[in-house]
């Protein structure tokens, strides 16, 4: 008799075991499924701006037939998040004796505003923007740099010219 009261309490041992140990990867199973299952972390829908800078020097014309040639310039890389194309509407530069100075981009043959080139920030992609000032800039002298964008996002960054 002592022998099956030893053999009932082995086998309600292994099932005591095995219910926990079956809970356990029940459990880790779920876990794993509901993290593929469940929505991210949410994505942000605003542009994200690296490197931006201006650099001081002789102003670039608007011309359709030859390059910019000025050396004052404004430069951003931007990064777009979303999966929609996002335009630079209007670019300025105030500040230091300067108001509402247009920006150009230069092209293999033309030295054209923003709004006459377009440029466009593609969806989930990147762009760097190179820009030319339509007036001189002076170094070490502070202006405030405006871009607008398709999206209603407005970069308002104040920046000192370098040379």
């Amino acid at each position: 008799m002592k022998f099956a009261t030893t053999q009932q309490s082995a086998i309600s041992s292994n099932l005591l075991t095995g219910t926990i140990v079956g809970g356990f990867v029940g459990l880790v199973v779920i876990a794993l499924i509901w993290a593929s299952v469940a929505p991210g972390s949410p994505r942000s829908n605003q542009l994200a701006y690296e490197e931006i800078a201006l650099f001081g020097g002789p102003p670039s014309t608007h011309s359709l037939n030859s390059t910019c040639q000025g050396d004052a310039q404004f430069e951003v890389f931007i990064q777009n998040p979303t999966a929609d194309n996002v335009t630079i509407e209007n670019v300025t530069i105030s500040g230091s004796g300067v108001k509402n100075a247009a920006v150009f981009i230069a092209l293999s043959n033309a030295c054209l505003t923003i709004s006459e080139s377009s440029p466009v920030i593609p969806g989930n992609g990147d762009f760097q923007l190179e820009g030319y000032a339509s007036v001189p800039l002076r170094y070490t002298s502070t202006y405030d740099c405006f871009i607008k964008f398709s999206n209603g996002q407005v970069l308002n960054e104040t920046l000192i010219a370098q040379s």
